[in-house]
C-alpha cells in the first residue's frame, strides 16, 4: 500500500524512537541504582500516573517516564535490600512539615512555605519533600514522626 521508500523511513524512525526509550531506561537504572547506594529508605508519593498523564503536565510526564522509572526504582530497591514505600500524595505542599499543621492551598507562584502556627519557614518544595519523608518514616517505624 506504502511506497518503499516511506516504509524504509518508518522503520529508521522506529529505531530512533527505539534507541531514546533504551538510553532512558539506562539511565533510569543507573540513577535507581545510585540512589540505593546512597541511601537505606526510599519514599515516593503514590501517584497515578495515567490520570497525571492526562493533565496540565502530561507530554513533560510521559516524555521522562517518571512512572517506568519509579518501577525500576521500586525493582532495585528490593534487589539492593532498600526499603522502598509509597506514601499518600494528598496535601504534601499544604502540610507543616514540623508541626503538622495544614496550612492551606497555595498557587504555584508562591514558592516559600511558611506556617504562621510554629513559624516554620523553608521552600514549597522542600517541605513537601519533608512531609514525603515523614510520612514514609511513619510506615517504616509505625509510630508518627514531626
Amino acid at each position: 500500500m506504502y511506497s518503499n521508500k516511506w516504509n524504509k523511513l518508518q522503520h529508521r524512525i522506529a529505531l530512533l524512537h527505539e534507541a531514546v526509550a533504551n538510553k532512558r531506561k539506562d539511565y533510569h537504572f543507573k540513577l535507581a541504582h545510585q540512589l540505593c547506594q546512597e541511601v537505606g529508605m526510599v519514599f515516593v508519593e503514590n501517584i497515578n500516573f495515567k490520570s497525571w498523564s492526562r493533565g496540565l503536565f502530561c507530554k513533560q510526564s510521559l516524555d521522562m517516564g517518571l512512572g517506568q522509572f519509579w518501577e525500576i526504582l521500586e525493582y532495585v530497591c528490593s534487589q539492593t535490600n532498600t526499603f522502598f514505600t509509597k506514601v499518600d500524595k494528598d496535601f504534601t505542599s499544604q502540610i507543616c512539615p514540623d508541626c503538622g499543621i495544614h496550612t492551606g492551598k497555595k498557587t504555584l507562584d508562591i514558592r516559600v512555605h511558611k506556617c504562621f502556627e510554629c513559624g516554620y519557614e523553608n521552600d514549597r518544595d522542600v517541605a513537601a519533600a519533608e512531609v514525603v519523608k515523614n510520612r514514609g518514616l511513619e510506615i517504616a517505624v509505625g509510630a508518627p514522626v514531626n
